[in-house]
């Protein structure tokens, strides 16, 4: 049998004995929930490919990421995950990972094979990294490695469930007025989140804006590459499957060249125009805007930038009812789906009970 179709079904094996036991009898929990509780999205990837090949074939080496790797026991991972995995990953778990359509394409997979001595940063990233390297050498044979499967899934089923339960609330309908949703986004980013919050609320809005239309509001992670293969800026918009508008947003001190970067960004994927989004945090170094705007206004290129609170009150003053129900199940959805970080999506939800009197 091909591999990948042996591993396919290796993989609802694991699936299905993870849905019906109660306890994994797996001998590297420790290690599988140090991967997992943390934020490294690749290296997520890379153990789930691990423990699915060693799974399938007790004769592959689990540290290898390429088939021309030296090592015995070479592979190829990253067919693996991408043909295998990504596709379970989008539908039978809900994207519970991040939904990236090509983890392997990320820096830390395009090494022919796991070593200590790969580029990653330093600190828990690197920490990951070790990790790795020590543990999956200890998963020797494939009915461990099926067990360490089982129990990858369990976790991931369980975040499963508890994303359900985050998406499911109530709020009282008189809190869906502009003066609220207004209130509520300016307290919300009083935090930031590494541009987290920001982020969400621009999409949110965003959502509301074009509700009931065939327009799509792709938001992409915050400092993480390889989420999308059309991936243009912070957050691109979609109508009818064309790029309708990009936004860059930075809650940070930012630079000229910075703008330029992301304004040549759209251009060279064929937009027509650009909104800068500046957080509360966000300051140019420099007075450079207007002749910026006027030198891409040459270019036949629109190019705007713009405080985040008067993006919020020019875009809800156009919004015809608020749907506020709407907008927090979206930006939830879309901080589940797009992988934002876990406290992220705690503060949101605090931010909501005591703003909006979210109820569960």
């Amino acid at each position: 049998m091909d591999f990948k179709k042996q591993a396919n079904t290796i993989l609802y094996s694991a699936y299905k004995k993870a849905c019906n036991s109660e306890e994994s009898y797996c001998q590297h929990k420790s290690f599988i929930d140090f991967v997992l509780d943390n934020n490294h999205l690749t290296y997520k990837y890379v153990l789930f490919t691990a423990l699915l090949a060693k799974s399938t074939d007790s004769n592959i080496n689990p540290l290898c990421l390429q088939k021309k790797s030296t090592l015995t026991g070479a592979y190829d991972a990253r067919s693996l995950c991408h043909k295998v995995i990504v596709p379970f990953e989008m539908t039978t778990l809900r994207k519970v990972l991040g939904g990236s359509n090509e983890p392997f394409l990320n820096k830390p997979a395009r090494f022919t094979e796991l070593n200590k001595s790969n580029a990653v940063r330093r600190g828990k990233d690197q920490e990951i990294l070790f990790s790795l390297c020590d543990n999956l050498p200890l998963i020797k044979s494939s009915s461990v490695a099926f067990e360490c499967l089982v129990y990858f899934l369990q976790k991931l089923l369980y975040q499963i469930d508890i994303n359900v339960k985050e998406q499911t609330f109530y709020i009282p309908p008189e809190n869906a007025i502009p003066s609220k949703i207004i209130n509520f986004i300016e307290k919300v980013l009083e935090q930031s989140f590494e541009g987290e919050t920001l982020t969400l609320m621009v999409a949110g809005i965003y959502h509301l804006r074009y509700l009931n239309s065939n327009t799509i509001v792709e938001v992409h992670p915050v400092n993480q590459a390889g989420k999308s293969g059309r991936e243009i800026s912070d957050l691109d918009i979609y109508k009818d499957n064309k790029l309708l508008c990009a936004n860059e947003l930075k809650d940070k001190l930012y630079t000229e060249t910075d703008v330029r970067f992301a304004a040549d960004k759209v251009i060279n994927a064929g937009g027509t125009k650009m909104l800068f989004i500046e957080g509360p945090r966000g300051v140019a170094k420099g007075d450079f805007a207007k002749l910026l705007i006027s030198e891409y206004d040459a270019k036949h290129f629109m190019l705007d930038i713009v405080p985040y609170d008067m993006f919020f009150r020019i875009v809800i003053s156009s919004i015809d009812s608020i749907d506020i129900y709407e907008f927090i199940k979206f930006i939830m959805y879309t901080a589940h789906n797009t992988k934002f970080k876990t406290q992220t999506i705690k503060y949101i939800d605090e931010m909501a009970r005591l703003y909006l009197n979210l109820s569960r």
